[in-house]
């Protein structure tokens, strides 16, 4: 069994380019027949998978009211390596009262993503 957020994205190459260079997660499957898409893994059931908006002119709906929450090792490390790309950083990285220290940052196609570690 697996977990997979599916996000349809008019800044596809964007969208690839951040999680499969920057953030280093393997592609598991790709496609280009009837739209391009691609899958990314995250640990052993976790997915992000990016399909191509048709060109209709129209742009893709922004996410609203949620945010994608992955934990990483070492949140710092992974923040400082994002702001020397120039990812804009849209929640500072701090401690939370949880028990987490995370940072948020948007994608591409405007999916919240919210990294953090235990503390």
């Amino acid at each position: 069994m697996e977990l997979r957020i599916v996000r349809v994205t008019d800044n596809f190459d964007e969208s690839c380019y951040l999680y499969g260079t920057l953030l280093g997660w393997p592609v598991t499957r790709e496609w280009d027949e009837g739209g391009r898409g691609r899958i990314f893994g995250y640990g052993d059931v976790g997915r992000i998978e990016l399909m191509e908006a048709p060109s209709t002119g129209d742009p893709v709906e922004t996410v609203s009211g949620m945010f994608v929450s992955i934990e990483d090792p070492d949140v710092a490390a992974l923040h400082q390596r994002l702001r020397a790309a120039n990812v804009e950083i849209t929640r500072p990285l701090a401690d939370q009262p949880w028990g987490h220290r995370s940072f948020g940052i948007l994608d591409p196609s405007g999916l919240e993503l919210v990294f953090f570690q235990w503390i």
